[in-house]
């Protein structure tokens, strides 16, 4: 089984989802703005259907009715997402205020006393924090215009009774996209937070835990290899079991380290020349040692690497988390790495291959996100808090590279890192 893990390219400038927005208006957004707006297209759409004065050739003004009526139906086939921003509802909002006007004045039988009302109460409904008292304000407004034309002499025009539900309509319109931008701006104001918050955590994880933890294991080395004297077997077996715990710890730490920093965006891109040959021989060091379990490692590297411009801290995280991974799932057997470039010479590959347990089908595309692990049983054997994939998924894609995953159960997965060169 094979997948390809696509790269994403994707900047979020809003730091929430519109289905943030739809819990804080207690329905789907963007059902809820096409709702709305039907009224108000369809009160215009009457309007100028009767107008005072032929303005425009009757032909002319349908066609525009009905391109009109259509730019709500196209609202349909828009991503839901589109709607979680609020430069997105200003194109319609001012084109529908404009065609209210135009609706109104080419309808011609409204008293210059209903445009005040409805510019007020326009005013009103933007101003208005309270959902409920804008409510109230609009249905008043209806209430005493109806009484007023009730009152009045003479037969009034079919179009005058659309004046009743007009204010209702239009208050409910623009109260709604005012507070929308309101519900945006909270929104924007908690994401602010939290961010903050994550940059607190990042900081008690930096200097109260990473640097007591790389002590710790500085010491426990330098007395495993006997720097303040003779260590004994069971001494060096403690002092084995210190480090390897020091060292899974630290790594946990710097995996939260790393999972913050790309959840606030404090990431950024250092490139410098990489000698490709010479610093994988520099990685291979870090795995010189012991692993524990009947586990062999054999590496392939290509002899005519090139220099790779690209970020060296990064890179080095993506391929010892691979590496690593690899140790971890793999109880016996062998553990292949290769490195090399393709055949048309554009791109470095890294290739991790084990004899691991494997990975199902059905996890292969679920294995890149925060915090997931194929096996999420709480007496699952293997430790980690499933942020080392995720971390190799983002830093893959600063990169401008790309991860692809090969893997069968009970025959081991293959991770393949491709880089531009």
């Amino acid at each position: 089984m094979t997948t390809s893990i696509p790269t994403s390219k994707t900047i979020h400038l809003f730091p929430f989802t519109s289905s943030q927005l739809a819990a804080r208006f207690g329905m789907p957004l963007k059902p809820s703005v096409i709702l709305l707006r039907w009224p108000v297209v369809i009160v215009c759409a009457y309007l100028l259907l009767y107008p005072a004065v032929e303005y425009l050739p009757a032909a002319l003004s349908h066609v525009f009715i009905i391109l009109y009526v259509a730019s709500n139906v196209a609202l349909y086939f828009i991503a839901e997402e589109k709607f979680a921003t609020w430069s997105f509802y200003y194109p319609f909002v001012v084109s529908d205020t404009i065609v209210l006007t135009l609706s109104l004045t080419m309808n011609g039988y409204a008293e210059t006393n209903f445009y005040i009302a409805c510019f007020l109460l326009i005013i009103a409904s933007c101003i208005v924090d309270d959902a409920k008292l804008r409510a109230l304000a609009s249905v008043l407004a209806s209430l005493i215009y109806t009484a007023l034309l009730m009152m009045s002499a003479g037969t009034p025009h079919p179009s005058v009774f659309l004046r009743i539900p007009f204010l209702f309509v239009v208050s409910l319109y623009y109260g709604y996209f005012t507070q929308f931008v309101r519900t945006e701006k909270t929104l924007r104001q908690e994401a602010e937070q939290r961010s903050r918050g994550q940059k607190e955590i990042l900081d008690v994880l930096s200097h109260e835990l990473r640097t007591p933890l790389s002590v710790i294991g500085g010491y426990a080395q330098a007395l495993q290899h006997g720097t303040f004297g003779e260590v004994q077997p069971e001494q060096e077996k403690a002092l084995l079991g210190i480090v390897q715990q020091s060292d899974n710890l630290l790594t946990l730490v710097n995996s939260l380290i790393d999972s913050t920093r790309i959840q606030s965006s404090e990431l950024s891109i250092t490139q410098e020349d990489i000698i490709l040959g010479k610093y994988l021989d520099e990685l291979r060091l870090n795995y010189e040692h012991d692993l524990g379990k009947p586990v062999t490692m054999r590496w392939s590297v290509s002899s005519d690497l090139p220099v790779m411009r690209s970020d060296r801290v990064k890179l080095t995280i993506v391929l010892k988390n691979l590496i690593n991974n690899a140790i971890k799932f793999t109880r016996e057997g062998e553990i292949h790495i290769s490195a090399g470039c393709s055949p048309n010479k554009k791109t470095f590959e890294f290739k991790v291959a084990d004899t691991g347990i494997g990975i199902p089908a059905t996890e292969l595309l679920l294995i890149f996100e925060k915090f997931h692990q194929a096996d999420q049983s709480a007496t699952r054997p293997y430790e980690g808090l499933g942020l080392g994939l995720y971390i190799v998924k983002a830093f893959t894609d600063m990169v401008g590279g790309q991860i692809k995953v090969e893997s069968e159960i009970d025959r081991g997965s293959t991770f393949t890192l491709s880089l531009p060169i």
